[in-house]
Order: structure tokens, then C-alpha cells, then sequence
């Protein structure tokens, strides 16, 4: 790499050891030969994330890097680059308090047990600042001592990932608040970490890293105190209210999936329920969904979730559910009589078309009307192929004339039928027999 400064070049070998320093973010800065201003180079490294109580109020904002680096815990400068990190947040605190920015405001920072022993930490006023670190048992004996002189001196600690041990009631004594990463776990194991946080001696617990809407109200139920998370900062409006669920489908799905069952016996299960599958598919945008690609089918979404997720998913679901309306019940199994219905014809029509996409246009068909909201707004946050959207949302495309025909049945509108049925290219025959079938199956759901 070359290096000028003053005239001069210096070359840096960076693949050996010649150079000392760890390069932790490149920055894409148009300077224009002027010199850069600190508060955008600011604003592009850092961010703030806002913390909520249970009423929705703002009780504090964590100071964070926009990027976060990827490391695996066994490299040897590991570290380094946590070092690297937290001298980043604290350049960036230390910045804001000389703009003035930290006036009547205090950040939280998460910081490593190195940092936290730092003398440098203290040059913050408490008043600015306070400080969040992960300490397991082996760490208890260290950090007591230099979290006791915080404490005394006006700062406020903050337990990360605490481990449920007695060796650990001083420092919770000592902690303003405990935080616990939501997306690490299911939900029975976050009410009982919740039980035992509280019989540690934890005054706040905080839920943080949460993704989507039903971790967060699953959250709310397992008796957290604080909130934060990437749902919180997505677009106005993107907070539509999902379906209620049917609680005994879940535990159903639960079993499955506790034993291990083929991903094939489970999509069976879930794709009666277009509620169930909706909330899939918007969990499937959250970060610990571990789905990264568009949605062809409900298949693909359950291989990349694996059981793990997925069960951790349904525990989350059936702390978070309400009870499912009985307009709901009539509403579901309308969509399973459309999404077998148009599956079904797939394999009749002279139109080349996908059963997997007519499926999941029939099943979300009824979304809009048990969501109260226009389709472009119960669509928004799901990943869907752009065919089974256009059908959804704009009425139109290859996949948008069997939804018609299966409502022209619904309606019992025999020129409707007829136009319908010219459209996609199948029979009457076809369409009555695909119909009978369709209306078996959703009573036998027992939706």
C-alpha cells in the first residue's frame, strides 16, 4: 500500500508485520482535495439506537457502529479488533462532548473488560456516559473492584449476557440495568432468564437485538422492562399489525419440530394456516431468520430457518399470539380453499405456471382484510417473488386470473366463471373438480 503525505510516499508492507495498526473500517468520503469535516466522518462510523420502556417512551440511546465487524472468537488478534472498536466509540463520544452534542444527554457504549479497566473512560463526564460490558464468573474477582470505584464515582453499568450464577449477585447489585440478546434465544428459555435475573438481585432487564414485531411482543409478555432493537428504527408504517394466530396449530407445529420430523411433514402442517405463514414470512425478514434470498416457496424458507430457528420462532409466536377471532377462522379457511383450489389447476392449465406461486397468491389473498389495511401495506415486509406480488397487490400478471376464478366460484358468478376459466386456459370440468377438493381439504383442516 502507498502512503503520501508531504511530498513523500512510504510504502507499508501489509502482509507482513511491518505495519502495527488494525484497519477496521474503509470510508467512502468524497473529500474533493478539501479536508474532512469530524462530524461526517462522525455520522458515517457511528449511530444511535434508541431504548423504549413498556409505554413507548425513549429512556436512553446506545452509541453504535454502523458497521460491525466479523470476527471468529478463535483468531488470535481478536482482542485487537475489540480494541479497535471500542477506541472508535469512545473517539466518537469524546468528539460529540467537544461539538457540544452530549449536553443533557447520556449514551450508553458497550465496551470490553479491557476497556472498562481503562483509565481513559473517566475522562467522560458521568453525567454523558455509561458504560456496558459482558462479564462472565472468571471475570467477577477483576471487574468488582473497578465497577465498585465507577459506581462510586457517579457512573451507571450496564451486564450484558449475564450468566445465572450466584457469583454474580455483587456485580447485579452494582448494575443499573442487565441487558439479555433476545435473538439468541426461544422463549421458554427467555422467561426463565428473566426469573432468574430477577432473583439475582437485577433491578431493569433489557431486551435487545429485536428484529421483528413478534419477538417484541413476545418480549412484552416475558416481563422485560426495556426495549431495543432494528424494529424499532424500520420506516413509519412498516409496523402493520399481524394476524392472530391459532394457539393449537402452533404446539402442533412444535411437537414436529421437537422430534425432529421432515421439513416436508412440517411445511404440510404449516401451509394449511395462511396466518401461520404470513408471520413466517415476515419473520423471515428479520436478521435471525437466517433466510438471505427472495421467497420461492414455503420449502425454501423451512430448510434455511432449520428446526432450531424455527421452534425458536414458534415459541416466540405462541407467547406473543392473542386469541384468534372467529371472523379470522372463516377468513382462514376461505385462503386454504382459494390456495388448493388454484394449485390445483396449475397442473390443467395450458399456461405455463408455478403451483408453489398460485398457492401462496391464494393463501395471502385474504391478508388485507384480516389485517384492515389496503394490500400494498400488508405485502411491504415480505419477501415474495415479484409474479405472486403482482397478483396480490396490483391484480395483474400471469398468476392474477386464477385468483379471479376462484373468486368468481366463490361468488357463484357463472359469466364471471366462464371468463375467467377462457382466461387461464382450463375446463369447466377442471375447475369444478379442483374446487371440490379444495373445500374437503379446508374442513378437514378444522381451521
Amino acid at each position: 500500500m502507498r502512503h503520501e503525505a508531504n511530498n513523500e510516499t512510504r510504502i507499508v508492507n501489509t502482509v507482513a508485520s511491518e505495519w502495527r495498526g488494525v484497519t477496521t473500517h474503509m470510508l467512502a468520503i468524497e473529500t474533493n482535495g478539501l479536508k474532512s469535516r469530524q462530524d461526517e466522518i462522525r455520522d458515517r462510523l457511528l449511530c444511535q439506537q434508541a431504548i423504549y420502556n413498556a409505554t413507548s417512551q425513549t429512556i436512553g440511546q446506545e452509541l453504535t457502529l454502523r458497521v460491525k465487524l466479523a470476527f471468529s472468537t478463535s483468531r488470535t488478534n481478536l482482542s485487537k479488533l475489540r480494541n479497535a472498536e471500542d477506541e472508535t466509540l469512545l473517539a466518537g463520544l469524546y468528539s460529540l462532548a467537544e461539538d457540544g452534542a452530549l449536553n443533557g444527554k447520556t449514551l450508553l457504549v458497550s465496551v470490553s473488560a479491557t476497556t472498562l479497566m481503562s483509565p481513559e473512560i473517566e475522562y467522560l463526564s458521568q453525567q454523558n456516559v455509561m458504560y456496558a460490558v459482558q462479564a462472565s464468573v472468571n471475570d467477577v474477582a477483576t471487574l468488582l473492584p473497578r465497577i465498585t470505584q465507577l459506581v462510586a464515582s457517579g457512573y451507571h453499568i450496564v451486564l450484558d449476557e449475564v450468566v445465572h450464577d450466584d457469583a454474580m449477585r455483587p456485580l447485579l447489585a452494582l448494575a443499573s440495568q442487565v441487558r439479555v440478546d433476545v435473538s439468541r434465544h426461544d422463549a421458554i428459555h427467555l422467561e426463565s432468564t428473566v426469573r432468574s435475573l430477577r432473583s439475582l438481585g437485577a433491578k431493569q432487564v433489557i431486551a435487545m437485538n429485536i428484529a421483528e414485531e413478534d419477538t417484541f411482543n413476545a418480549c412484552q409478555k416475558l416481563g422485560f422492562d426495556a426495549f431495543q432493537g432494528s424494529y424499532f428504527s424500520q420506516p413509519e408504517g412498516s409496523h402493520a399489525s399481524a394476524p392472530a394466530v391459532n394457539r393449537l396449530r402452533v404446539l402442533e407445529l412444535m411437537d414436529r419440530v421437537i422430534a425432529h420430523a421432515d421439513m416436508s411433514e412440517i411445511e404440510s402442517l404449516l401451509k394449511m394456516d395462511a396466518a401461520l405463514c404470513y408471520r413466517l414470512l415476515r419473520f423471515t425478514n428479520s436478521a435471525g431468520s437466517g433466510v438471505t434470498q427472495p421467497v420461492a416457496s414455503i420449502a425454501q424458507v423451512l430448510r434455511s430457518m432449520g428446526h432450531a430457528t424455527l421452534y425458536r420462532w414458534l415459541t416466540l409466536l405462541l407467547h406473543a399470539s392473542g386469541t384468534l377471532e372467529r371472523d379470522h377462522s372463516v377468513l382462514l379457511k376461505r385462503a386454504l380453499t382459494r390456495a388448493c383450489f388454484m394449485q390445483a389447476l396449475a397442473g390443467k392449465s395450458l399456461h405455463a405456471t408455478q403451483a408453489e406461486e398460485l398457492y401462496q397468491v391464494g393463501l395471502f389473498s385474504v391478508m388485507k382484510d384480516m389485517l384492515g389495511t389496503d394490500a400494498s401495506s400488508a405485502f411491504s415486509r415480505l419477501d415474495l417473488n415479484e409474479s405472486v406480488k403482482q397478483a396480490l397487490v396490483h391484480g395483474d400478471g400471469s398468476h392474477a386470473g386464477f385468483l379471479e376464478l376462484a373468486l368468481a366460484c366463490e361468488a357463484d358468478d357463472e359469466a364471471r366463471m366462464q371468463q375467467a376459466s377462457a382466461q387461464c386456459l382450463v375446463t369447466y370440468i377442471d375447475v369444478n373438480i379442483a374446487m371440490i377438493n379444495a373445500l374437503i381439504i379446508a374442513e378437514e383442516a378444522a381451521l
